[in-house]
Order: structure tokens, then C-alpha cells, then sequence
């Protein structure tokens, strides 16, 4: 008996043995087993946390379970891309549908009311007294015939004038019969009547009424025996062959309203049956009480399936329709500062796209919105479970990326198909536009009206800027050829400096808001020398590393003509008034020269302006007519605004005294006189908590700039600009300890 006991001992202690390895192996080191039949697992994640990671398996700081991630299954790199499983998008019920290109019109939706055509119905009445002897009509709704006896009426007026007929028939004097029968016509008598009178020569005791038009009688005053007098309206019939809708259309559309639409009109209890009619009148004034301009349709009611007063929902579609991309209403998420979609973009993969819808709802079958913005024909947009998927934290931190502001617009290129300058509407072929997520598609975009666009022309390659405007569309910031040039200039060479420069007298340049002036302008792989001087010349301009213009090609006038058939130098600079608007103020530091009061001009010496590129200069500038030119100081280093009434002319405005210079010690490393700036590494500026380093700075118009020491330790002098930027103003060869 004890070794039977200790037989099955043995058996279980084996047991336990094989079951603690199995578990150890399986259980204790799954990631051994999952390398061996199955994809690799490369970290394993929080169900609820993707960003808590850990290389192997382990509880969450929320206490569950950590899940792994194979390879293939990695997180993309763009926070705003979600990828599911196949069954996750089963389990939540995501359904696709692809954009498309349909026929859209601006559809008014609207209500009305079925009423009687009064342009097809009859209202009856005596033109003397009497008792009505006979009655045929007897209800309201009754049809009739025209020609039908409506009833007879018995009056004395009748009965007197038809004997005096008779006499007159006996008597034969055709002037005098004509005469009598013109008085039974008066009296209401019908042709028919005064034919029986004068075959039978009997006079007529009562007045027969005849239906004046077939149709139903919609109100009925006379009745058996009444005392009918003229002002009462005794019947009333109308055809209902046709009736008219009397629809209400809202202040909001009535400028798509024209008398052209077709209308559609749908009954609730009549099956979906539809109704089509045209406009018949559009009323001149709106109703006060509902603030809605009635509208009155005429529609075919043939079959007798309206009747007044029917509720019926109207369709008014214009005849003109176009093509736009539309996707289903329900694929668009929209919130309080922008619309997007969710996008397909692989399997199992979506992002987020940010694009600008138009009509909704209301063409074709409805239930469609078109997308003016950010698709292109055939994308797959999620339109189910689209806000499950939005509402994952990394897509939301993605889409706050995706509005092009003015501080970090969206930057493309690509080839301009078509431009119309009086709506200042440009259509582009543009390349993947990364920052709002817009695959290579055609864009048509509205050019803000500062921009100039006298070089613009269809075919050409250029590159623009575009930010996101309050109605959420996207447009251009700025636009131009993609050639290099920045712009190019109309004026007259008047000289070649010593430092290789053209002194330029220019016409206004709108590119870049420069109004026309003399200045000298550096050049770039051009021989001074060979420029003309004296005649007017058309010149480029490109912008360089530090921002400044420098002309890159002078040519003839005629020649520059010749290279743009379509747009002549004359008639580029007849067409640069058009183009100005004003703009907005600028802010640098000069010193005043000298006033004269009795032109209220002023020669100032100003600082690089970096709004426009314009280098440092003295020139000669006009003073706004509310500027006090007692309180000008001259010979001071001062703030000045100039005003830009026209975008590029600049007035000055306003002229405030700079604080005294910062004293810092520093060395100037390199000098760049053509753009007026200054490598210089500085030591901690105390005053404005600004920590020592090296970067450029801008030289102020009044220090000679070949005179300044290079690679010395100096105190220099520096001045803080509106824009809190630095101008170095002076050096003092001693250092001092500065602030």
C-alpha cells in the first residue's frame, strides 16, 4: 500500500516539474516564444498611454497591462497620423467614401403654400337689383362650364328694358334697335339673352347670369329668393388646372434669387411625388412681420392633386450649374476656428486635413458638401467614426500646426495656370504643401491686394506664400516668379560710385513697396561699368542673404519690352498706380538733417529698413500735415515712423528721441557695408537682461564704417530700436565695463 503511495508521489512531483517549465517558458518568457513563431516585438506600450514605453512586459502606471507592438506596427513619426487594426476600424465602424467632381448650383431651400391662380379665376356680379328666382348653383365646390346658367334673376330695370326692345324691333329703325341693344348689354344681358328676346319678340321677365369660365365655385354669396344688389360678389369660380405656390425666401438668399430658377416642390403625403414649377412673380417688397420676400410660383396641377392651402417643401435651382469636389456632409468636422477631414492615407493608417468647404446640402440630392480647399478628386475621406479618430490627443496636437498664420505662412511652388487680375484670383499647380498636409494638386487662391502682380503671367513657375484668412480659405501673401528676381525696376542710371554702386534714379517699385527716389544700389555679377548712363534702363533685383536688394541686370528699355510680349515697360509702369494700397507703418531709427518749413520736407538720414530691403541712405521725405515741425529736433539720433499711404511713398509721421546708447563691451568680427550690418560678439547687456553673444547687428548711417576696428575688445555704444532690435551707434576704444 505505501508503494502505491509513493508511485503516484513520484508521478505528481513529475508533473509539477513539467508544468513549472512549461510556465517558465511560456508564461514568465513570452518574448522568447513570440521571436520564434511569430513578428518581432519591439517595445511593449500602455493600452491608454502610447507615449509609456517599456522593452519588456509590465503594468502601466494606471495598473493595466502593457500590450506589444510588432514590427510593422510602429507609431508613425507624424503625431498627427492614427493607425488602427484591422479590427479596431471593425469595431468602430469606420465607412470611407472618395472625393468626387459633381454638378453643384446655389439651391434655395424654402417653404410655401398652395393658392388659387387669381389670373384664372372669375368673380361674378349683377349691374342691377332684383330677386334671385332661380338658383342652379347651389354649393360651393360645384363645377361648371362655361356658358352654364348660374342663375335667374327677376328685376324690374330688366323687364322694362326688354319690352321697350320689342317695341323698338316692331317700330324697325335698325339706329334705334342698335340703341336698345346697347341698353340691355349695360344692364348685364347677354348676347345670348337679347338673341332669344328678339326671335321669340316676347320681352324677358328675368335676367339670366352665365359662368363666365369653366371651373370649380370657390365661394358662393347668392341664395333662393335673395335681393341681390351689384356690390355683392354673388359667385366666385376658378381654374384649378394651375395653381400658384406662394413661397418665402429669407433675406440671406435673396441675392441668388432671379426669375429664371426652376422649382421643385415636395408633399409629404403625396409619396415623394415631385412638382415642377417655374416663377411666375417676384414681389417688390418684403414682409414685415416674417422679414422673407414672397415668391410666386406656377405649377401644373393637371391631375387635381393640389389643393389651396398644401404645405409643400420647394427646391428653387438656378439653370446654370458647375462642377465642383464634394465629399458627404458627414465627413466634415468642424469647429470653432477650422474644417477638416479625416484622410486615408494607407491601410489602417488616417491623418488629418485641413481644408475650406462651400455650399452644403443644398444641390443635387443633398447630403454633400463642397470642398473649395485642401482635396483633390479621388482622396478617400473617413465619413463614419471620423470624430473617434479626431479625438485621439497627438492627431489634435497635430492639426494646431496646420493653419498657415502671417507670422509662419505655408511656402510652395509650382506653375501658374491661369490668373484674372480683376478678381485677383490665381489657379496653381502647386507641388505637396507639408505644413497644412495638401498633396500636388491645382489650388485656386484670392491674391491679398498689396501684392503686386504686374509679372505675373499663365505658364510661368513661381513661388508663394499663403496664410489661412478668417472665412477659412487660404490665399496668397505673396506670389512672383520663381526666376530669382524679386523685382524689377523702371529709372536712370545717374553714376557709378567709387565703390562700384549705380547711383539709380527709379520710378515706384510695388514689388517692394519702394516709392520712387535716387539711391545707390550695390550690384551682383554685373560690370558696372558697361551700364548706360543717362537713359532709361529697366533693372532686376534679387535679395540676398542678409536680406538686402542688389540689381543683377540692367537693359534697355525696348530690349526689356521685347522679353514680355504681353506687358511693355510703359504699360507696367502705367499699370503700378493700380496696384497701390496702403500699408502699414514702419518703424527705424535715423537722425533728422534739415527742415525747410515752407515745403514741409525733411532730409533724414535712416537706418537699413528690413521691411522693405531698402538700405541705409539720406534722402529727402515729406511730413504729415499734423506733425508739428517747431517740435522736430535736428541732429539727433531718433525713432522715426513713416506712414505708407499708398504702400510704398513713405511719410514721416512721428519722430521720437532715442533713449541714451547701452555701453558694452565687445569685439566687431566682420563688417558688411553693403547691407549695413555687423558681426560682433558682445558681453551681458544688465539693462535689458540680455546675455553676452555673438550675432549681426545693424550699423547706424552715421558711423564711417572703414574706420571701424575689427577684432578689438571696445566699449561700443548701442541703441535699442522700436522693433527691440540693436543698432550699433558708436565705439569707444577704451573698453569699460558696460551694462
Amino acid at each position: 500500500m505505501s508503494g502505491r503511495y509513493a508511485a503516484l508521489s513520484i508521478l505528481a512531483l513529475g508533473a509539477g516539474l513539467a508544468g513549472g517549465i512549461y510556465a517558465e517558458r511560456f508564461y514568465l518568457n513570452p518574448t522568447s516564444i513570440a521571436g520564434d513563431t511569430g513578428p518581432e516585438i519591439l517595445y511593449w506600450v500602455a493600452p491608454m498611454d502610447a507615449n509609456f514605453r517599456r522593452d519588456e512586459p509590465g503594468q502601466s502606471p494606471m495598473g493595466m497591462d502593457l500590450i506589444p507592438v510588432y514590427a510593422g506596427q510602429e507609431t508613425s513619426e507624424d503625431p498627427s497620423t492614427v493607425t488602427l487594426s484591422a479590427a479596431e476600424i471593425n469595431a468602430i465602424g469606420v465607412r470611407t467614401a472618395v472625393a468626387q467632381t459633381s454638378d453643384i448650383s446655389q439651391t434655395i431651400e424654402t417653404v410655401g403654400f398652395v393658392g388659387y391662380d387669381e389670373h384664372l379665376t372669375s368673380h361674378v356680379h349683377t349691374r342691377v337689383d332684383g330677386w334671385i328666382e332661380e338658383l342652379t348653383v347651389r354649393a360651393v365646390g360645384d363645377l361648371v362650364l362655361e356658358g352654364d346658367i348660374l342663375f335667374e334673376m327677376f328685376s324690374t330695370v330688366i323687364g322694362s328694358a326688354s319690352a321697350e326692345h320689342v317695341r323698338t324691333m316692331d317700330e324697325g329703325n335698325q339706329r334705334l334697335l342698335e340703341i336698345s341693344r346697347n341698353k340691355l348689354r349695360s344692364h348685364g344681358m347677354s348676347d345670348r339673352q337679347i338673341e332669344e328676346i328678339e326671335a321669340t319678340r316676347t320681352a324677358a321677365r328675368n335676367l339670366q347670369v352665365y359662368a363666365p369660365q369653366s371651373g370649380v365655385v370657390i365661394a358662393l354669396e347668392a341664395a333662393d329668393g335673395m335681393y341681390l344688389q351689384p356690390n355683392t360678389r354673388a359667385v366666385s369660380l376658378t381654374d384649378l388646372s394651375t395653381v400658384w405656390l406662394i413661397v418665402d425666401v429669407f433675406e440671406r438668399d435673396i441675392a441668388r434669387m432671379s426669375d429664371d430658377m426652376t422649382a421643385f416642390v415636395r408633399f409629404e403625403h403625396l409619396n415623394g411625388q415631385v412638382f415642377e414649377g417655374q416663377v411666375d412673380y417676384i414681389y417688390p417688397e418684403l414682409d414685415a412681420a416674417t422679414r422673407t420676400l414672397p415668391v410666386r410660383l406656377r405649377v401644373d396641377n393637371s391631375e387635381r392633386l393640389l389643393k389651396p392651402n398644401m404645405f409643400g417643401n420647394v427646391s428653387l435651382v438656378p439653370n446654370e450649374t458647375r462642377q465642383a469636389l464634394t465629399v458627404p456632409t458627414e465627413a466634415i468636422i468642424r469647429t470653432g476656428g477650422a474644417e477638416r477631414v479625416i484622410l486615408k492615407t494607407g491601410e489602417g493608417t488616417f491623418a488629418p486635413r485641413l481644408v475650406t468647404t462651400g455650399l452644403r446640402d443644398n444641390f443635387g440630392g443633398g447630403g454633400r458638401t463642397e470642398v473649395v480647399q485642401g482635396l483633390a478628386p479621388g482622396e478617400e475621406v473617413v465619413a463614419s467614426a471620423q470624430f473617434l479618430i479626431d479625438s485621439e490627443s497627438a492627431l489634435s496636437a497635430g492639426l494646431m500646426r496646420m493653419a498657415p498664420t502671417d507670422q509662419e505662412p505655408a511656402r510652395g511652388a509650382g506653375e501658374l495656370l491661369a490668373f484674372d487680375p480683376q478678381t485677383r484670383m490665381a489657379t496653381i499647380r502647386h507641388g505637396d504643401l507639408e505644413s497644412v498636409g495638401w498633396p500636388s494638386m491645382d489650388t485656386t487662391f484670392a491674391v491679398r491686394a498689396d501684392i503686386a502682380v504686374a509679372r505675373l503671367m499663365a505658364g510661368q513657375q513661381i513661388k508663394f506664400e499663403v496664410i489661412r484668412g478668417a472665412d477659412g480659405l487660404l490665399y496668397l501673401s505673396d506670389i512672383a516668379p520663381d526666376d530669382g528676381i524679386a523685382a524689377t525696376g523702371i529709372g536712370m542710371v545717374e553714376a557709378v560710385t567709387e565703390d562700384g554702386k549705380l547711383t539709380m534714379s527709379h520710378d515706384p517699385i510695388p514689388e517692394l513697396g519702394w516709392p520712387a527716389m535716387v539711391m545707390d544700389m550695390p550690384v551682383s555679377e554685373l560690370d558696372a561699368g558697361q551700364v548706360p548712363l543717362g537713359t532709361q534702363v529697366a533693372f532686376d533685383l534679387t535679395e540676398d542673404a542678409d536680406g538686402m536688394f542688389v540689381i543683377v541686370a540692367v537693359r534697355p528699355i525696348d530690349e526689356s519690352a521685347a522679353t514680355q510680349p504681353n506687358m511693355t515697360e510703359p504699360d507696367m509702369a502705367a499699370d503700378m498706380p493700380m496696384e497701390m494700397t496702403a500699408a502699414e507703418p514702419i518703424v527705424v531709427g535715423g537722425t533728422i538733417d534739415a527742415i525747410d518749413a515752407e515745403t514741409r520736407r525733411a532730409t533724414i538720414t535712416h537706418a537699413m529698413i528690413k521691411e522693405t530691403g531698402m538700405p541705409g541712405m539720406t534722402m529727402d521725405f515729406d511730413l504729415v500735415d499734423t506733425l508739428d515741425i517747431a517740435g522736430l529736433p535736428v541732429g539727433s539720433q531718433m525713432s522715426l515712423t513713416f506712414e505708407r499711404p499708398d504702400g510704398m511713398t513713405m511719410v514721416l509721421a512721428a519722430a521720437e528721441t532715442v533713449a541714451p546708447p547701452i555701453e558694452v563691451s565687445g569685439t566687431i568680427n566682420t563688417v558688411d557695408p553693403s547691407s549695413g550690418m555687423a558681426n560682433i560678439s558682445h558681453g551681458p547687456m544688465t539693462g535689458i537682461g540680455m546675455p553676452g553673444m555673438t550675432m549681426d547687428f545693424g550699423l547706424s548711417p552715421s558711423l564711417d564704417v572703414a574706420s571701424l576696428p575689427l577684432g578689438e575688445e571696445l566699449t561700443l555704444l548701442m541703441i535699442r530700436n522700436a522693433d527691440f532690435s540693436m543698432t550699433l551707434v558708436g565705439v569707444l576704444t577704451a573698453p569699460q565695463v558696460g551694462q
